[in-house]
C-alpha cells in the first residue's frame, strides 16, 4: 500500500486512517478489558488440539461515535498480538453480495495460518482447510462455518475482531456469532471483539444471537483533557520538538477533546513546523483554517446522514432539549421532546432518538446519561438549521 504524504514525511499524526496513534491516550481502562481477553485464549489448555482448562472470555463490543478511536483500538490489540502464542483475524463491513458468499470469504480467511506446518496437519484439519483455502467467488459456497472454525481452534487460539459490524449481513452476523458462542462456551480458545456505531446493539437484535446482548459494552467517546495534552504534544516531544504550554492550549481548544480532530490538528501543525525544533502559538495559529476547513467536512457529512434521513426537525428539538437542561437528560427525556407536538408514538420516537445518537448528534455516555455531542457539532448544526431555515 502506497504511503500517505504524511506518512513518508514522518508525520506522527494520521487523521482518519484508523491506524494506532503514537499514543493510545486516555484509553488505559479498555485496553486492559481487551488485554485480558487475549491472555485468557492464551492459557493452558486440558492437552494439545484440545480446549483450555479455564474459560474463554466473553465477546467484548467497542461502541462509539465516528472518528472516536474504536479502529484504532482493534489496531492497537492486533498489534499486541504474539504470533506465536495466537492468530488475528479481522473484518471490516463485508461487500454486499450473497450472505453464503459473505461467509465463504470469511472462511477462507480463518484458513490462512500463518508459518503453520501443513505437513504435520492432520487429515481431518486438512480436509476443512484445504475447501477454505481453495475458495474462490463464484464456487459453491463453505457452510460449514463451525466445522472450520472448530477445527481452527484446535491448532491456534483466535482473535476474532470485527469492524463496522452494524453493516454486516443479518444471517451472516447471525451464523457467525451462534456458532462462535457454541465453542466458547466449549472453552475453545477464540475471543471476539465486535466494534461499531451507537446502532450496533440495536443491529445485534435483529440478528437472534441473544446471548451477544449480555456481552461487555465498551463505551468510547471524547478524552480527558490530560489525556488529549498527551496525545497531541508527545509525538512532537519524542521526535525532539518543543510545543510551548501557550500552543498546546491552543491545539488542545480546537480538538474539544475528540480523537479525530486530534490527528487533524496534530497533522496540520506537524505539516507546518517544516524542519522547526519548537512549535509556538503563531505556528499553530498559522494552520486554523486548514484545521476549521476539515472539521467542517466532518460535520457537513454528518448533517448530510441527518437531513438525508428527514431528521433535521427532531434533531433541532433534542438540540434545544439538551442544552436547556441543568442536569443531563435521560434518553426517554430527549425522546419525549422529539415527539412533543407531533405524530410520533413512543416507539417511533425511540427509533429517531437511535438514529441520532448513531449519527453522532448527541452521546449517550452511559445508560441514563444522554450529553450533548462535540459542543462545536451542536453549534454547526443549529447554524445549518437557521440556514434552511431563514
Amino acid at each position: 500500500m502506497a504511503m500517505t504524504e504524511e506518512q513518508s514525511s514522518g508525520n506522527p499524526f494520521y487523521p482518519g486512517m484508523g491506524s494506532v496513534p503514537d499514543h493510545l491516550a486516555g484509553r488505559k481502562e479498555e485496553q486492559a478489558l481487551l488485554k485480558e481477553a487475549l491472555t485468557a485464549i492464551c492459557g493452558e489448555r486440558e492437552s494439545r488440539y484440545e480446549p483450555l482448562r479455564a474459560r474463554a472470555p466473553q465477546p467484548l463490543k467497542i461502541i462509539g461515535p465516528r472518528g472516536v478511536g474504536k479502529t484504532a483500538l482493534l489496531a492497537w490489540l492486533k498489534s499486541v498480538v504474539d504470533p506465536k502464542e495466537a492468530d488475528v483475524v479481522r473484518l471490516a463491513d463485508p461487500p454486499d453480495g450473497d450472505d453464503k458468499e459473505e461467509l465463504s470469504i470469511f472462511l477462507s480467511k480463518l484458513a490462512d495460518i500463518p508459518g503453520f506446518d501443513w505437513k504435520q496437519a492432520e487429515a481431518q484439519v486438512s480436509k476443512y482447510f484445504h475447501l477454505a483455502r481453495n475458495w474462490q467467488p463464484g464456487q459453491p459456497p463453505l457452510k460449514n462455518f463451525e466445522g472450520v472454525l472448530q477445527e481452527r481452534l484446535r491448532l491456534r487460539p483466535l482473535l476474532m475482531l470485527m469492524d463496522e459490524v452494524m453493516h454486516y449481513d443479518p444471517k451472516m452476523l447471525k451464523t457467525i456469532l451462534q456458532q462462535s458462542q457454541i465453542l466458547a462456551s466449549d472453552r475453545w480458545p477464540l475471543a471476539i471483539v465486535l466494534a461499531g456505531t451507537p446502532a450496533l446493539n440495536v443491529r445485534l437484535q435483529k440478528v437472534d444471537a441473544t446471548f451477544i446482548n449480555r456481552a461487555r459494552n465498551i463505551h468510547i467517546n471524547a478524552l480527558k483533557p490530560d489525556a488529549t495534552r498527551e496525545a497531541l504534544g508527545r509525538p512532537f516531544l519524542d521526535r525532539g520538538v518543543m510545543v510551548s504550554g501557550e500552543a498546546l492550549e491552543l491545539m488542545l481548544s480546537w480538538t474539544d477533546d475528540y480523537p479525530y480532530f486530534i490527528q487533524i490538528v496534530g497533522s496540520e501543525v506537524w505539516k507546518a513546523k517544516k524542519g522547526a525544533a519548537k512549535v509556538d502559538v503563531a505556528l499553530v495559529q498559522s494552520v486554523e483554517q486548514a484545521v476549521q476547513e476539515q472539521r467542517d467536512e466532518f460535520y457537513a457529512s454528518i448533517f448530510e446522514i441527518i437531513s438525508s434521513n428527514l431528521l433535521v426537525e427532531h434533531g433541532m428539538k433534542a438540540v434545544a432539549a439538551i442544552e436547556a437542561a441543568p442536569e443531563p437528560l435521560a434518553p426517554e427525556q430527549v425522546s419525549a421532546c422529539m415527539a412533543e407536538g407531533t405524530d410520533l408514538d413512543a416507539n417511533e420516537a425511540l427509533n429517531v432518538y437511535n438514529q441520532l445518537l448513531d449519527a453522532g448528534l448527541f452521546w449517550q455516555s452511559s445508560p441514563r446519561r444522554v450529553s450533548a455531542a462535540i459542543p462545536s457539532f451542536f453549534n454547526y448544526f443549529k447554524t445549518e438549521y437557521k440556514r434552511m431555515h431563514p
